[in-house]
């Protein structure tokens, strides 16, 4: 199991989406599962660095990262704003670009491409899971 920690934030989502994909759970999944993992842990850490600590505020994001049994589990837990993006309503993507509303398309791809996503706001911290099966 990896733990990454990062007390400060702001400015550092290549960093922490870097240190994620260097973690051996994830690097040790096969070409395909990895690039969804990257895709899945670009959006959550962006959207957390980005907007979980509201009006410039910074804090702190806490990644653990497990291998078992082929799936590779992530838990990503922040002390923002309580938010669960799994109450967003699915985006419109039949509708033309010109005329969808901006966001969401992030944790619709991400709902797509994980066989598992879970959320939970527990001890003041938002917690968000993301489960992937590696071939």
């Amino acid at each position: 199991m990896s733990l990454l920690h990062y007390q400060s934030i702001r400015g550092k989502a290549r960093e922490i989406l870097k240190a994620i994909l260097l973690t051996p759970e994830v690097s040790s999944c096969g070409p395909g599962d990895f690039m969804l993992l990257r895709l899945a842990c670009e959006e959550i850490v962006m959207n957390i660095t980005s907007y979980a600590y509201p009006e410039g505020g910074d804090g702190f994001m806490d990644v653990e990262v497990e291998s078992r049994d082929n799936r590779v589990v992530i838990h990503f837990s922040d002390g923002g704003t309580p938010f669960n993006p799994l109450e967003h309503k699915d985006p419109d993507i039949n509708m033309p670009w010109k005329l969808r509303h901006v966001g969401g398309l992030g944790i619709f791809l991400i709902l797509k491409k994980m066989d598992a996503v879970h959320y939970a706001y527990e001890d003041n911290k938002n917690v968000l899971t993301i489960v992937k099966v590696c071939s």
